[in-house]
């Protein structure tokens, strides 16, 4: 996978961003455990709300969808440096059951950044935000321990789907999480149909 050279953008806050993900270089939390690669770090100032988007999926290629992270103002209460991370839909596909296809996955590290230690909780949640069409009414969000091999718990409980588009709130880092679809309902996907299949 290539890398790429990153600036920090000044706004009040500092975001980083590349073309394709860099994988960490020394892994801490859920980097270590199906979450390699850094899509973004924002560095965060209590009460500036900010708002990021990411592609869906770690990949070589164009993503199917984009991850909308809307991290709001009280969300610290401190300066944190906050990465989102993702590793590959393939490498979690082996731990569903062979019905399901993972289309997306996240989780985050955050730091404070004058101590470097991890901030495990947050005092108000993160809204995460999916859109990719093989999202459907059956798409389950799942919680990833952090383990090898993680055990995944059925968080779907507070997901709202709407089309294409599945949301949930995140209030802490020491879990990941990963969407699946069973593959029958991608199968059936608006772009299958619309092609004849």
């Amino acid at each position: 996978m290539r890398k790429f050279l990153v600036l920090p953008v000044l706004f009040g806050f500092a975001l980083m961003s590349c073309a394709t993900a860099m994988k960490a270089t020394n892994p801490r939390g859920l980097e270590q455990f199906g979450y390699p690669y850094v899509l973004k770090t924002v560095n965060f100032q209590p009460g500036h709300a900010v708002t990021v988007t990411v592609p869906d999926a770690v990949t070589s290629g164009p993503a199917a969808g984009e991850a909308t992270f809307a991290i709001p103002a009280d969300a610290f209460s401190m300066p944190v440096t906050f990465q989102i991370l993702a590793g590959t839909n393939g490498s979690w596909d082996s731990q569903v059951p062979s019905t399901l296809k993972v289309v997306a996955n996240f989780a985050y590290l955050v730091t404070d950044p004058a101590t470097g230690a991890i901030v495990r909780k947050f005092d108000h949640p993160v809204t995460y935000s999916v859109t990719d069409s093989m999202i459907t009414k059956d798409s389950v969000y799942w919680a990833t321990t952090a383990a090898d091999p993680a055990k995944l718990i059925n968080a779907n409980k507070a997901s709202m789907i709407s089309g294409t588009t599945l949301e949930h709130p995140t209030g802490v880092s020491m879990v990941g999480w990963i969407i699946t679809t069973p593959k029958s309902e991608i199968s059936m996907a608006p772009a299958a149909k619309m092609s004849g299949y």
